[in-house]
């Protein structure tokens, strides 16, 4: 297995720059880079994405593309639009009040999804990336919880033979995850039908997502490779950091090995406090010791140029990226 290093990169849908951009990405030592797809994109940027995927091909990077914030079902910055254009395929929480997030048992999210797969993969893209696939969980389990809207009932009581209840229990839990297996194993199908990969990276067991049992996902037939996103906070103890990446990073290569699957691991690369770039030395190290071969960082330049996510010292969060990734690399080829 070759080693395998990429980067995501967002924000710019000019082309020129971009090529810019991909050629300092492949100069820095990535294999791939990842490209996110909002909504945005497919309305307003549909043959741009298009090209600046072949300009990153061009170039020698593999691409994946991800949904980004894509009915707020994945991850991301971006914007949806769809639960407010039709309120029907918002998720409701238990407490009644709909949630911005679309409900991915909703029949018409699902036509939606189909038709950003077609879109995207009618392009030079390697790999679908299904980034954190969750139910909204804003409050968490404990309190409110989604999603209770009137397709989510309906399915409830058919598959069990009772009104959902408005208290978080067993049976709940296990239906939201069948609901996120049953979207994830649709949606992987249809994608290689078309001839690309599946990776699917599970929000860290801490957030109450829906999808709880890694080891369901790694099992769909048409997901390809299994990872995580084990990120920090701010106030996070530092020294805590590899150790929870090595725990990750060792549960995420254990379940791909058993079924066959690629493992890959995420480093942290925004909102680094200063002082603690070197944290995200020790996640990659941490990651590779585990046996990960296939290493992606969020995000390019450290994030700087996303005012939001951007780490106190970009320049020098990019700089030990870059680094660390082309150790790895040194070091499995000195294994070989």
């Amino acid at each position: 297995m070759s080693f395998k290093s990429g980067i995501a990169y967002f924000g710019v849908r000019n082309p020129e720059w971009v090529k810019l951009d991909m050629e300092r990405i492949v100069a820095a030592g990535f294999t791939h880079v990842l490209h996110t797809w909002s909504e945005e994109d497919s309305h307003y940027y549909a043959d741009t994405m298009s090209e600046i995927i072949s300009i990153s091909h061009s170039l020698g990077l593999k691409v994946y593309v991800n949904p980004w914030g894509v009915g707020r079902v994945f991850g991301g910055e971006a914007y949806s639009e769809l639960s407010a254009r039709d309120h029907s395929l918002a998720q409701v929480g238990s407490d009644g009040v709909p949630r911005v997030a679309a409900c991915p048992n909703h029949p018409k999210f699902r036509e939606y999804m189909h038709k950003w797969i077609a879109l995207v993969c009618a392009t030079q893209v390697e790999t679908i990336f299904w980034d954190e696939p969750h139910f909204d969980f804003t409050k968490g389990v404990d309190q409110v919880w989604n999603c209770r809207c009137a397709t989510c009932m309906d399915l409830f009581a058919t598959r069990f033979g009772k009104a959902m209840p408005t208290q978080f229990d067993q049976e709940v839990k296990i239906f939201r995850e069948d609901s996120l297996i049953d979207f994830l194993t649709e949606m992987t199908q249809a994608v290689e039908k078309l001839g690309k990969r599946n990776s699917v990276c599970m929000l860290p067991p801490w957030f109450p997502a829906g999808l709880d049992d890694w080891d369901r996902v790694a099992r769909i037939p048409s997901v390809h490779e299994i990872g995580s996103d084990p990120y920090w906070e701010k106030n996070t103890p530092i020294e805590s950091v590899p150790v929870t990446y090595a725990e990750v990073s060792a549960k995420t290569f254990a379940i791909a090995k058993q079924h066959g699957k690629e493992a890959q691991m995420w480093i942290k690369n925004y909102h680094i406090v200063a002082g603690t770039e070197n944290a995200v030395v020790e996640a990659t190290r941490a990651a590779f010791e585990a046996g990960i071969r296939n290493i992606f960082a969020w995000s390019y330049l450290g994030s700087s140029y996303l005012s939001w996510l951007r780490s106190d010292n970009a320049p020098l969060v990019w700089k030990l990226q870059c680094e660390a990734l082309q150790h790895c690399k040194t070091s499995h080829l000195n294994s070989l």
